[in-house]
C-alpha cells in the first residue's frame, strides 16, 4: 500500500501569498509573494517551470525584516521562539549542546536541506529498482526483502523492533509516478515553508509529519484488519510528510491562492479542507485501497498541530 499523493503541484499555475495589515499589523503595506510561470530563458539551467522552485533565500532585506517582525513570524520563525525557561531553554542554556546543535544545523544553507531531502528520496527509489531488478534477473530476493524490512511502515516491522521505518518510509517510493507526484509537490511547497521555519524547524515538521503519518496508517490498518490475523500490509511514500508541510503553510497563509488546473482559484484553507474530507471519506469507506488515506490524514493533522505548537510556543 502506498501513500499516493494527489497530483496537486502540476495543477498549480500561480500562488500569491498576501499577509494583510489587519492580520499582521507589523507589515505596511501588505507583503505579497508571487509565484508565476516563466519562460525557459528566464531561469538558469534546466529549471523552467517556476520562478520560486529554488528556495527563496535572496528576498530583499526590508521584506525579510518586515516578515520576521510580524506576529506570525513570532509564532513560527526560529528567531521568534522563546521557551520561557531560565538559562535559555533545553540543552543547558543558550550555549548548551542542543542550542549549539540547532545553530550548526541552521547555519547550513537552505539549498542543502532542500536538495538533500530530494536526493535521499532519489537514492531510496534507485535502491528499490536495483533490488527488484536483481530479484528478476537472478532470483535472489534478499535485497528486496531488506528494503521491505527497512523502508516500509508496517505493524510487522514495528513488532520486530524496526522502529526507524516510521521515518525511512517517508523517503521511500517504489513506483515512478509516485515519486514524481510527491517530488513535484515538495518542489513547489517546501521552499517557502523552509524559509519561514529555518532548517531545524522544517526538519522537525517534515520528519515529525512522516512519523505521525506512518503511525496513523498502522493504527488504522490494525483497526480494520479481520479477526486476529497479523497485519501483512504496509505503506511508504513522502506524501504524509509533504501533507504536513502543505497544511502548515495553509495555517500560516490560509488565503494564499492556488490556480487549480490553472483556471480555478482555490484558497489554501479550502484546498487542505478538501483533501482532508476526500481522504477521510476514502478511509472510512475503504475506497482507494491501494492508498494509505489514513496516513494522509495523519500528515495533515501533524502540520496543523505543529503550527499550533509554534503559535503558542510549546516548543
Amino acid at each position: 500500500m502506498k501513500r499516493a499523493l494527489l497530483p496537486l503541484s502540476p495543477l498549480i499555475a500561480s500562488s500569491n501569498v498576501c499577509y494583510r495589515p489587519s492580520v499582521l499589523s507589523g507589515l505596511r503595506p501588505r507583503l505579497c509573494l508571487s509565484m508565476q510561470r516563466t519562460t525557459p530563458t528566464s531561469v538558469p539551467f534546466t529549471r523552467t517551470l517556476h520562478v520560486l522552485r529554488k528556495p527563496p533565500v535572496t528576498w530583499p532585506e526590508p521584506s525579510v525584516w518586515q516578515f520576521i517582525s510580524s506576529r506570525i513570524s513570532q509564532a513560527t520563525h526560529r528567531s521568534g521562539i522563546s521557551r520561557g525557561r531560565v538559562g535559555g531553554g533545553y540543552g543547558g542554556g543558550p550555549q548548551g549542546p542542543w542550542q549549539r546543535f540547532r545553530a550548526r544545523v541552521n547555519a547550513i544553507p537552505n539549498d542543502y536541506i532542500f536538495w538533500g531531502i530530494i536526493g535521499l528520496n532519489g537514492v531510496v527509489f534507485a535502491s528499490w529498482q536495483f533490488a527488484w531488478a536483481k530479484y528478476q534477473s537472478t532470483g535472489d530476493g534478499s535485497s528486496y526483502t531488506w528494503m521491505l524490512k527497512n523502508f516500509i511502515s508496517s505493524s510487522e516491522n514495528m513488532h520486530a523492533g524496526r522502529w526507524w521505518t516510521l521515518v525511512t518510509a517517508s523517503f521511500s517510493h517504489e513506483n515512478t509516478m509516485h515519486i514524481l507526484f510527491n517530488g513535484f509537490t515538495f518542489y513547489f511547497m517546501a521552499p517557502l515553508v523552509l524559509s519561514i521555519l529555518g532548517n531545524v524547524g522544517f526538519l522537525g515538521l517534515y520528519l515529525g509529519g512522516g512519523v505521525v503519518s506512518s503511525l496513523t496508517g498502522i493504527a488504522w490498518r490494525n483497526y480494520n484488519q479481520s479477526g486476529n490475523r497479523p497485519q501483512r500490509s504496509g505503506s511508504h511514500g513522502a506524501s504524509g510528510a509533504i501533507y504536513s508541510v502543505v497544511s502548515f503553510f495553509a495555517c500560516v497563509a490560509p488565503t494564499a491562492t492556488f490556480g487549480l488546473f490553472g483556471i480555478i482559484p482555490v484558497p489554501a484553507w479550502a484546498l487542505v479542507t478538501g483533501i482532508f474530507l476526500y481522504d477521510g471519506y476514502s478511509a472510512m469507506n475503504q475506497h482507494r485501497v491501494g492508498t494509505d488515506t489514513a496516513g494522509h490524514i495523519g500528515g495533515l493533522l501533524a502540520g496543523i498541530g505543529y503550527f499550533v505548537a509554534k503559535r503558542f510556543r510549546i516548543f
